[in-house]
């Protein structure tokens, strides 16, 4: 049962990631200006792109109220090998694309890895720990708005300016 319930969930997340997704790249074409541009953009490996990402936190796409961030939690890039707990004022999807850890929501902790997609409503005390030593924890998150300035890249969780 806990099965079916979790295959459903990462349905219905997956959708709310392609409607995201759409909905960055339509949202950009429609708002279109002379000193505003926003260039819609098709990947069409995604995931292998994020896989490469070295850095803390990546802006992939930023759009005007959606943006796509790849991230790498490491000991390279946070001593702590975590997220650090976090609450943001928007909804938030990650999505696991490469290791394997904890993601503490509302301090309930559930083991993750490769594949697994997570949605995390607006208010919610979270963290993502990653369980490797040697190999990073990437994932891909969707943010219903912007977290980090456009094309911003901060190598280490150190580099990120602080709230």
């Amino acid at each position: 049962m806990k099965k079916i319930i979790r295959k459903k969930a990462a349905r219905i997340i997956a959708s709310l990631a392609t409607v995201m997704m759409l909905t960055v790249s339509i949202e950009a074409a429609e708002k279109m200006t002379a000193s505003n541009t926003v260039e819609p953009k098709v990947v069409q490996q995604f995931i292998e792109e994020a896989k490469k990402n070295i850095n803390w936190k990546t802006a992939f796409v930023t759009g005007e109220q959606e943006q796509i961030v790849f991230m790498n939690v490491s000991p390279s890039t946070n001593p702590n090998n975590e997220i650090g707990l976090e609450v943001h004022p928007f909804d938030q999807i990650i999505f696991i694309v490469e290791g394997n850890g904890k993601a503490v929501l509302n301090e309930k902790t559930s083991l993750i890895k490769d594949g697994d997609m997570i949605f995390i409503p607006r208010g919610t005390a979270h963290n993502f720990i990653n369980s490797g030593k040697e190999k990073g924890l990437k994932l891909i998150s969707f943010y219903s708005e912007n977290d980090i300035p456009k094309e911003a890249v901060y190598k280490k969780k150190a580099d990120e300016p602080k709230e």
